[in-house]
């Protein structure tokens, strides 16, 4: 039984170095100048201040404007985005692409940096395409 406990403790610590690691990866990368913006509404807001990170889903403002954020979510899941809240501050997070719901995202950024409300806006700033060659 002692055995038992000591496999979760280490399962635990690893959970938490891992999520130590990626919260200090989002706040340190930085993305390069931002070409493609798309207005977008929050869905649901999540924040666990024990790991220090916050959790927003999110799909376009505007209901046109889906096929692009869909294209736009399939080509920089994982990648380093900005987005801007009504009052003009920006914050960087982690995007990334939620696959099994249609034109939906979510963006992981350090929990306190910035506050997002359910069906509130903001604007999502894509870093530049790379081309090849």
């Amino acid at each position: 039984m002692r055995r038992s406990h000591v496999a979760a403790a280490l399962e635990w610590l690893l959970v938490g170095v891992t999520l130590t690691i990626f919260r200090n990866a989002i706040a340190q990368e930085r993305p390069g100048p931002a070409t493609t913006a798309v207005l977008c509404s929050t869905l649901e807001v999540k924040t666990a201040e024990r790991l220090g990170v916050a959790l927003v889903t999110f799909h376009q403002a505007n209901q046109s404007h889906g096929p692009r954020l869909g294209e736009l979510l399939r080509q920089n899941d994982g990648v380093s985005v900005e987005f801007e809240t009504s009052d003009g501050r920006s914050q960087t997070a982690t995007l990334f692409r939620l696959g099994r719901c249609f034109g939906r995202g979510l963006l992981v950024f350090p929990a306190g940096s910035a506050r997002l409300m359910p069906r509130q806006q903001f604007g999502l700033r894509f870093p530049p395409r790379r081309t090849s060659g």
